[in-house]
């Protein structure tokens, strides 16, 4: 009967494996910014390729090394790896080995007896029960690894944004400091010409209130620095220090950014195939759900020697357990299990839309902030030539220190416009390559 029934249903549901299942997935699934001739995908690139500072690729390799949240999920994958290992000695009897020792007084008389039994049992899953149960605990493997490589994708995004920001930060605390000292003399001439009777007090007033304050930013720089620094060194797993880096601008934008296929693009981000794994997932939970209405046949054995008086013992039993009275809680988890199957299509189709969403956004973030370099540099030179003009006239006494003040702060605002946009892009180059699934810490792909 039992071979008979493997015969009839070895074609059944119970013993398929999870096939990926039909998703909708609109062709313009990132707008309109992808050439569909690309066939290189800038998250086939390694890490190393896309971020050549070393400093920077020494203080990621840390991270990964060092990094809390990264040793933690490399130990949830052993556990879900010792999970399959237990779920194929289901496919093992059960050997236990329980000796005896009795002893009995009566009467003036005693006895005494030793039993050495060793039992087995094999529970044969027949109807593909422990095959179920290695494949979702392989499935559930296969999850957490790409887990693991979402951890690392964010892990090495951060310490890249917060190692840009530690250079954008010292960028401005350099053109802070040098118009420090441009304001210092400013106010030493502003002086000279009240002394001179040519400016009234309050010109004097005003260059030293301007100077105060760009003094009072250069210290809230300073702070920044020493919290960003501390913020990345809690992201290495040590205590807070300075970071080596390197001065800003020699980094390079690609000068172009190859995004391949929109389906393929999307392969190699770590969360679309944690949501593919969970439809697997939930396909063999669904399975297990469906054999549970089965019955289970288990052989049982018993081999052994008894002393005094000596004899061998042997017994076999084959038993089988046919769930009856639990049909309608077997059926409520039956539909349970097809609704849960239903869910992680669901959200499979909905990390589609959002990864594309993402790469779409800081696509144009790359583009716009490229865009702007030589508008934004045009002005910053346009000013300071304004800046230097009106300087040499207030020397002369042909202007006031108003216009003075107004063309210092036109051209501070333009410098540090300046350095945030190239941080802007650097940043927006960052979040583009990790919604991309970059960062892979293994071998090239």
């Amino acid at each position: 009967m039992i071979l008979a029934a493997m015969v009839l249903l070895s074609s059944c549901n119970l013993y398929r494996k999870y096939r990926p299942a039909e998703v909708s997935v609109p062709e313009n699934l990132m707008g309109d910014v992808v050439n569909p001739q690309d066939t290189v995908s800038m998250g086939d690139l390694s890490w190393r390729t896309v971020f050549t500072d070393p400093l920077l690729q020494r203080l990621i390799d840390t991270a990964l090394a060092n990094n809390t949240d990264m040793r933690t999920v490399q130990l949830t994958i052993e556990e879900a790896q010792n999970n399959v290992k237990a779920a194929k000695w289901g496919y093992a009897p059960t050997l236990s080995f329980n000796p005896q020792f009795n002893y009995q007084y009566s009467g003036g008389g005693n006895s005494w007896s030793v039993t050495v039994p060793l039992s087995a049992s094999w529970q044969i899953g027949v109807f593909g029960q422990t095959t179920t149960s290695v494949r979702k605990s392989k499935a559930q493997v296969a999850y957490y690894q790409d887990y693991k490589q979402a951890v690392q994708v964010s892990l090495a995004a951060n310490v890249a944004n917060l190692y840009y920001t530690l250079v954008m930060l010292d960028r401005e605390l350099t053109i802070s400091e040098q118009t420090e000292s441009l304001w210092e003399e400013s106010l030493e001439s502003t002086r000279a010409l009240y002394d001179a009777g040519i400016y009234q007090s309050p010109a004097v007033y005003q260059m030293e209130a301007s100077l105060a304050e760009v003094r009072t930013n250069i210290l809230d720089l300073r702070n920044s620095i020493l919290t960003t620094e501390a913020s990345l060194c809690s992201l290495l797993a040590e205590p807070p220090h300075h970071i080596q880096r390197a001065a800003f601008g020699t980094f390079q934008m690609p000068e172009q950014l190859h995004l391949g296929l929109p389906v393929r693009l999307l392969d190699a981000r770590p969360d679309v195939r944690q949501a593919a794994n969970n439809m697997a997932i939930a396909y063999y939970g669904t399975q297990q759900a469906r054999q549970a209405f089965f019955p289970t046949v288990t052989i049982e054995g018993l081999f052994g020697m008894v002393a005094s008086p000596a004899q061998i013992i042997a017994q076999a039993v084959a038993t089988l357990v046919q769930p009856v009275f639990a049909a309608g809680k077997l059926s409520a988890q039956l539909k349970n299990a097809k609704l849960e199957q239903e869910k992680t299509r669901i959200q499979f189709e909905q990390t589609l839309l959002d990864a594309g969403n993402e790469v779409y956004r800081y696509l144009q973030s790359c583009k716009t902030a490229e865009a702007k370099y030589e508008f934004i540099d045009a002005r910053v030179n346009a000013l300071q030539n304004a800046y230097d003009a009106t300087t040499e006239l207030m020397d002369n006494g042909s202007t006031t220190y108003l216009e003075v003040l107004t063309a210092q702060e036109s051209l501070l605002s333009a410098q540090l416009s300046q350095v945030q946009n190239r941080y802007e892009a650097v940043q927006a180059l960052i979040n583009l390559y990790s919604a991309l699934g970059g960062f892979d810490t293994g071998t090239e792909k």
